[in-house]
């Protein structure tokens, strides 16, 4: 049996420049790790990024027979926390939202899947990976047919696919296995089952053009370059990390902005109208005060005519009764 050739070139994931924001998820991800008590790695973990990445371009570029035209493959953040919500959910169970548009990838449809289920403290990405590569002794490539389950396998090896993104979550419990640890690998653009998983050939000879061979890869610089989608999670992940995307900040910014505004208007209103409160000033202003005291004589005027009035009723009853007295007499 031919051993796998040995890579010249190994690729690498590096720490990309973080915010404050970004440090504190972090440490609380970590945080929640240490409560959790599992020592199954982060999904941004370099190091875990750079195992699984590398061994995948290892097996690629040892596919027998010989690929002509498999792509070099690269870390990208989006699948692995499309891998990490998933994993939550502690199924063994394909993705129900790979085939929707934008709820498993920003930029693509179709995303492959590979999943892993164990104990996990017997958990290693090498042995996860390993064990769906060798699903290749269940598949003719000359027939193009699986006498059992090589789905893994043809996904691994999927000659079009240039990203992948995994996660490990700790579980409970997975079926039968107690203390388990789901393992989900993520890929794009994604295999099938339709076709050969990559074209019979001598290695890197029918890389598209601009290409070039990196490890008996077709690699290009600008294909596989790392994008990290700071403001995309998938919706419906359980719980969903708080994000706020710069609609999200410009909004915030204007109520903000607007409330500020607001109590200095205030302020200002108050410096120069210090008692605007008051009842009694608020009735007498100057504009008005001449008007309320108009009708304050009128009112008193017509008091005192109504007095009068009421004089001259009871002065008429007294010499009424006056007369009448005197009648009687």
């Amino acid at each position: 049996m031919e051993t796998l050739r040995p890579l010249a070139r190994e690729w690498y994931a590096q720490w990309l420049p973080l915010t404050p924001v970004g440090l504190w998820k972090m440490w609380f991800c970590e945080l929640w790790l240490l409560l959790l008590g599992s020592g199954l790695p982060h999904e941004e973990d370099v190091t875990f990024i750079n195992e699984y990445v590398n061994l995948h371009n290892e097996l690629r570029a040892n596919v027998l027979p010989r690929g002509a035209n498999l792509r070099f493959m690269t870390w990208d953040v989006a699948l692995s926390r499309t891998a990490r919500a998933w994993g939550k959910k502690c199924v063994f169970a394909r993705n129900t939202h790979l085939e929707e548009l934008k709820m498993a990838h920003p930029r693509f449809n179709g995303i492959g899947e590979n999943i892993w289920v164990g104990p996990e403290n017997e958990f290693t990405a090498s042995i996860a990976i390993r064990s769906w590569f060798a699903q290749k002794q269940e598949y003719n490539f000359e027939r193009n047919h699986c006498s059992d389950n090589c789905s893994n396998y043809l996904q691994l090896v999927w000659d079009k696919s240039y990203k992948v993104g995994c996660a490990v979550t700790p579980c409970s419990r997975i079926g039968h296995i107690s203390h388990a640890a789901i393992f989900i690998c993520n890929y794009a653009p994604g295999g099938a089952l339709w076709r050969r998983p990559y074209t019979q050939g001598v290695m890197c000879s029918q890389c598209d053009d601009y290409d070039r061979c990196t490890d008996f890869l077709c690699s290009n610089a600008d294909r596989d370059q790392a994008i990290y989608y700071r403001f995309w999670y998938p919706r419906w992940e359980v719980p969903r990390p708080i994000v706020c995307d710069p609609l999200c900040i410009l909004i915030l910014f204007l109520r903000i902005m607007c409330f500020s505004l607001s109590v200095t208007v205030v302020l200002i209103i108050q410096s120069h109208f210090p008692n605007i409160l008051s009842e009694e000033e608020m009735v007498f202003t100057p504009g008005v005060k001449e008007d309320v005291e108009e009708e304050k004589e009128e009112e008193e005027e017509e008091e005192e005519e109504e007095e009068g009035e009421e004089e001259e009723q009871e002065e008429e009853g007294g010499e009424e009764e006056k007369e009448e007295e005197e009648e009687e007499v």
